[in-house]
């Protein structure tokens, strides 16, 4: 498991950071903290391009202006993926004023409204950078081989809160929410901890 700094360009605007001052510079705000993340070669943490480019790094490398097109970043536009609904249907949801730019949910996906006129709303379900040619700084500032490390940061990355334990050759999540945590991301959990350390068990405690 690699830990890496990165910026991420499009069209010469940084759109993501790890970088606590560059996100400053550039005005980014998001609800996660700003800070190097975890890379699990072939678990898909990062995009295909910026995967591979990790993959040949060593621990204090770094490259600049490394360039990542569609295909190997976020996909080219799909017109399938834009899609008209009736305005109506999301009033009966309570969704009101619905404007241009909005994002919004329809069943598991989040799309962008594009124009919402004469009862009919359209929404574009592509990724935000679809079809872009992307550009990053990466640099690889760490490689964890210890099992507990690597165990909470899959789990910090897969989950993004909640305290870990070990008890032998098993994980404790302490979950301390009050939603509970979907199966396929506990077992996605569970995988990665057998595959990639010598733990075998997940175990979740509310």
């Amino acid at each position: 498991m690699a830990v890496v700094e990165y910026t991420g360009r499009a069209d010469g605007e940084v759109f993501d950071t790890s970088r606590k001052e560059v996100a400053e510079e550039n005005n980014l705000e998001r609800e996660e903290e700003f800070k190097p993340v975890p890379v699990l070669i072939g678990e898909d943490y990062v995009i295909e391009g910026f995967e591979e480019t990790v993959k040949e790094m060593e621990v204090g490398q770094s490259e600049q202006n490394v360039e990542i097109p569609p295909q190997k970043g976020y996909g080219e536009r799909d017109s399938d993926d834009v899609e008209v609904y009736p305005e109506k249907e999301f009033k009966q949801e309570g969704i009101q004023d619905i404007s241009r730019g909005d994002e919004i949910m329809v069943g598991r996906r989040r799309g962008r409204v594009v124009s919402a006129q004469s009862g009919r709303v359209r929404i574009d379900f592509n990724h935000p950078l679809a079809g872009e040619n992307l550009e990053y700084d990466i640099e690889v500032t760490d490689k964890i081989e210890d099992d507990e490390e690597k165990a909470e940061k899959i789990i910090d990355y897969r989950m993004g809160h909640g305290s870990v334990e070990f008890e032998g050759d098993t994980v404790v999540l302490n979950h301390d929410h009050d939603h509970p945590i979907p199966n396929k991301i506990t077992e996605k959990i569970e995988q990665e901890l057998q595959d990639y350390t010598g733990f075998e068990e997940l175990e979740i405690k509310s």
